[in-house]
């Protein structure tokens, strides 16, 4: 029979493409959590043209009224590197009907039975209603094997402040576990194109505080192939820049915060200016003028700009260089 609404605590957000080696591992991390609630999987697939939605169906029949599938139809031409991955997840998240959503990627996985357990139990807790979304450490897992914190080991069990997270820490999106009423004041149009990584956490945490603590409890594998690790250090670093006009524009009172978050984009994009090539980056420059990112919109253009235009650009890295060195070691913000 299948399960109501009602019955479900917790939807796990997956999105797959073309990843089928990795969908049992990824799914097996979620059914065999053990909890007091029902725990709903939306896999989002984003139309793989491996076997990926055939697997995913082999796990429907065997947990029926559990996992819901829902496919982006993909066309022949070409796509935008995670613009499509964005849409993905908005899609899903307008979908959520429980208390609390946690999104996992595809080639990721929980690693601790009592994760979605104890991360429901605190953001339960009556002195956490103060807390948006509950987190922990994570492993980057290469794929030599070799294995890395994704958040500082330093930074003790907690409550971030918007302001203290984005100025400093890093914790990585698939451990998040998210109260779904945000998904009512998150502004689809502007995130459309950039409800990934980062974006997603600085979008929750404009309503709370993060709890966090630190054991790690899922791995965040490191391929060749993702949308950061296989992209172009231009590209990454123009839709860097992308997220910190949005981060501008759906907080201006963080600037200082978000210069510290993304000033190193800044002095990548000096470092690679002379590579920046105005027509391999159409779809960011028609993203960037239909959002109004005035700083993306720059640095796109920048073959265009005249002798004075770069040379104000030049000036405006060192200072953002500056100040975000100032404001991470001296101010509290």
């Amino acid at each position: 029979m299948k399960a109501e609404a009602a019955d479900f605590k917790v939807s796990v957000l997956v999105t797959f493409y073309n990843q089928e080696k990795y969908v049992d591992k990824a799914l097996e991390s979620i059914v065999s959590q053990e909890t007091d609630f029902n725990v709903k999987i939306m896999v989002g697939d984003d139309g793989s043209s491996d076997r990926t939605r055939d697997i995913v169906n082999e796990w429907i029949v065997r947990y029926p009224g559990r996992i819901e599938l829902y496919v982006m139809q993909r066309d022949s031409g070409p796509h935008t590197p995670g613009f499509r991955a964005s849409r993905n997840r908005l899609e899903l998240l307008k979908k959520v009907n429980t208390e609390y959503f946690i999104y996992l990627d595809g080639d990721d996985y929980f690693t601790s039975a009592d994760k979605l357990q104890r991360q429901a139990d605190i953001l339960d807790k009556e002195e956490n209603r103060d807390c948006i979304a509950c987190g922990h450490n994570s492993y980057r897992l290469y794929t030599d094997g070799r294995k890395d914190p994704a958040t500082d080991p330093g930074l003790p069990e907690c409550k971030l402040t918007a302001s203290e997270f984005w100025k400093k820490h890093y914790i990585h999106t698939d451990t998040l576990m998210i109260r779904s009423w945000i998904k009512d004041l998150i502004d689809y149009r502007l995130l459309e194109n950039s409800f990934n990584d980062v974006m997603i956490t600085y979008s929750a945490v404009q309503y709370g505080k993060i709890y966090y603590y630190p054991e790690y409890q899922s791995v965040y594998l490191q391929t060749n192939n993702g949308i950061w690790t296989g992209g172009d250090t231009v590209v990454n670093m123009i839709r860097v820049m992308m997220f910190y006009d949005i981060a501008l524009m759906i907080n201006p009172k963080m600037k200082y915060q978000s210069l510290c978050r993304f000033g190193f984009a800044w002095e990548e994009l000096f470092k690679v200016r002379r590579s920046i090539d105005t027509l391999q980056l159409g779809a960011y420059i028609n993203e960037a003028k239909e959002k109004g990112l005035r700083t993306a919109l720059r640095w796109c253009s920048y073959q265009r700009l005249k002798v004075l235009g770069k040379m104000a650009l030049h000036i405006e890295v060192l200072r953002v260089k500056c100040t975000a060195f100032f404001f991470r070691r001296f101010i509290s913000l």
